[in-house]
């Protein structure tokens, strides 16, 4: 792994905002927040100010009408929601929104992960024609799904799409197809999740009430949409920060039984630790990694374990033992699901590793018939980050093959799958992670081709990991002052990671390991200022870095890339590390 430590902010810029220390202004630097105006917007995020007019996106009136008209006569309103932690929080979203509004007729449909895949497909669309539904609104899928439109439309079925991936040539046949990424379509920021756009929708509905219960319903709609913004890496920045800054404190006071009893069979106990006054976000104890690592997985492993049913009735459930009942079956899907992905990556990175070359490997293809559909994606993000290549993980299944992928930041997989998209019954997803259906027949083709595609696009770039860094500190810098100021970046996710910081020629004052088969490193490190001959002691952990600890010795010199953060213990608040990476220090 290659480290790189960021430029410099020009002196200029450090001296234009003196109430920053110079560590902060580097890292607003960083993040290209560089305006008083952007630093106002990034540290005061505004519910009212921030959040766009949801009737810019195109096609929401005609939703909005149409929506209404099915309300107003009774009609039979399905919801077709995909199966992941972004989807089936949509769904919530609708449900609750569509309920208030005096929607009577209303059904969900979650396609089955194993059986059915992603989007829409032609047998659920008999399904549901067969129940004599009259719209059906899709929610975080259906933007690509023209065949499946079409049969709907054909059906007698209105259709109103909301999605946030990537449009076809074409939209679909629909009443309306709200999604940001449609050609001329003017909103404003074009990175909501699935749950954003839904949200959308739903805010635009509930601007309708002409009493302020819509006004409550939208802001107590907050904690699905954090959630699914973080499950689903959206980049925490602009409207998604708003979004998901409000919607850890609602959260921390969220009315969903289902979210309480996850939550506390997750152990986490949500608290709020000041109260918004002015209409300023509240303040709590929960963080995106309660979102990203700790609710999100075990959403997500109701669909990938059982079906996502079990989730959407979670988040929906007002009773008590049936949410409890419901949080308990989602946390054993999730251990089920830890312990078999372990197994999967085992057996992929055994296979990956017989033929691996860092010179002439640029795309990672594996699969077999005994990984679950429900798990290569997992499988692909892992696989794909420990050696840095684009990887496609599939399981064959009958005659068909699924795959899953995962991309690395040089490339647009949404660019490679279209070179082999007249061998694909369905594909579709971001540039970073996408999925496909082929026919076990075309598998070799279609691997040809995207090897091919892949080299192509990777010709004669470096494929080696990149480990970017804020700054390097000095003893002085790794102060309180400077760790209160960084949790005003939170919350924290992609395009605005969590700080890293570079320390150089620390001493090993002691070493061991800990946790399962000793995969982590625990430290004590003494971190010197040569110029004042003086030294303090800070203690560090190294997760799954345990290796380290048969070529370390205590009293050697390391640089270490980390992360601050705070161990409370007895009363007493400490600054530790979090070690990303370390190397032994040149003499």
């Amino acid at each position: 792994m290659q480290w790189q430590i960021k430029s410099k902010a020009p002196s200029a810029f450090l001296k234009q905002f003196p109430e920053f220390s110079s560590l902060i202004s580097q890292l607003l630097y960083n993040r290209g927040i560089k305006t008083q105006q952007q630093i106002d917007e990034f540290f005061n995020p505004d519910y009212e100010g921030d959040l766009h007019n949801p009737f810019l996106l195109n096609g929401m009136k005609k939703a909005v009408k149409r929506i209404f008209q099915a309300i107003k006569k009774q009609e039979n309103i399905i919801i077709y929601a995909d199966y992941d932690a972004d989807g089936v929080c949509s769904g919530a979203i609708l449900f609750l929104t569509l309920q208030s509004l005096g929607a009577k007729n209303l059904q969900i449909y979650i396609p089955d992960r194993n059986k059915e895949g992603h989007g829409l497909n032609k047998e659920a669309i008999k399904k549901i024609n067969k129940k004599k539904v009259d719209l059906m609104i899709t929610v975080d899928c259906g933007i690509s799904n023209l065949e499946e439109a079409d049969l709907a439309a054909s059906l007698g079925i209105d259709v109103v799409i909301t999605d946030h991936h990537q449009p076809k040539d074409r939209l679909p046949k629909a009443i309306a197809s709200i999604d940001p990424f449609q050609k001329n379509d003017k909103y404003p920021f074009k990175d909501l999740s699935g749950a954003g756009v839904t949200y959308k929708l739903a805010c635009a509905l509930l601007s309708e009430e002409e009493n302020n219960s819509g006004d409550l319903l939208k802001k107590w709609l907050l904690d699905l949409v954090a959630l699914a913004t973080v499950a689903d890496v959206m980049p925490i920045i602009r409207e998604n920060r708003t979004l998901v800054k409000y919607g850890l404190g609602v959260l921390a006071q969220t009315k969903r039984i289902g979210l309480k009893e996850l939550m506390k069979i997750a152990k986490i106990v949500p608290e709020l630790t000041k109260s918004s006054s002015n209409g300023e976000a509240p303040l709590t104890n929960l963080n995106t990694y309660t979102l990203g690592f700790i609710l999100a997985p075990r959403l997500n492993a109701a669909g990938r374990m059982n079906h996502a049913n079990v989730a959407f009735n979670l988040l929906i459930s007002k009773d008590k033992k049936e949410a409890e009942k419901l949080a308990q079956e989602i946390n054993e899907n999730n251990l089920v699901r830890q312990n078999l992905t372990e197994k999967i990556v085992k057996e992929a990175k055994e296979r990956i590793d017989k033929k691996f070359s860092e010179k002439d490997t640029k795309l990672i293809f594996e699969g077999s018939a005994d990984w679950s559909v429900g798990l290569i994606g997992l499988v692909a993000g892992k696989i794909a980050d420990q050696y840095h290549r684009p990887t496609i993980i599939y399981q064959e299944k009958g005659s068909f093959i699924y795959g899953s992928c995962r991309g690395i930041g040089q490339l647009d997989l949404l660019k490679i799958l279209k070179q082999a998209d007249k061998f694909f019954d369905n594909f579709g997803g971001h540039k970073r992670a996408a999925g496909f259906r082929t026919k076990k027949k075309d598998l070799n083709k279609v691997k040809n081709i995207l090897t091919k595609a892949v080299e192509n696009e990777l010709k004669d770039k470096d494929l080696t990991s990149i480990l970017d860094i804020d700054a390097e500190l000095c003893l002085e810098e790794i102060n309180w002052q400077n760790y209160d100021q960084i949790q005003q970046f939170a919350p924290f996710g992609k395009s605005n990671l969590e700080p890293r910081f570079l320390i150089k020629k620390a001493e090993i004052n002691d070493l061991k390991t800990v946790g399962k088969r000793d995969s982590h490193l625990k430290i004590d490190l003494m971190v010197f200022n040569d110029k004042l001959k003086q030294g303090k002691n800070f203690k560090a952990i190294a997760f799954n870095l345990g290796k380290w600890h048969n070529i370390l010795n205590k009293g050697d010199l390391v640089d270490v890339v980390f992360e601050l953060i705070i161990n409370e213990w007895n009363g007493n608040r400490y600054l530790e590390m979090k070690i990303i990476d370390l190397r032994i220090a040149e003499q």
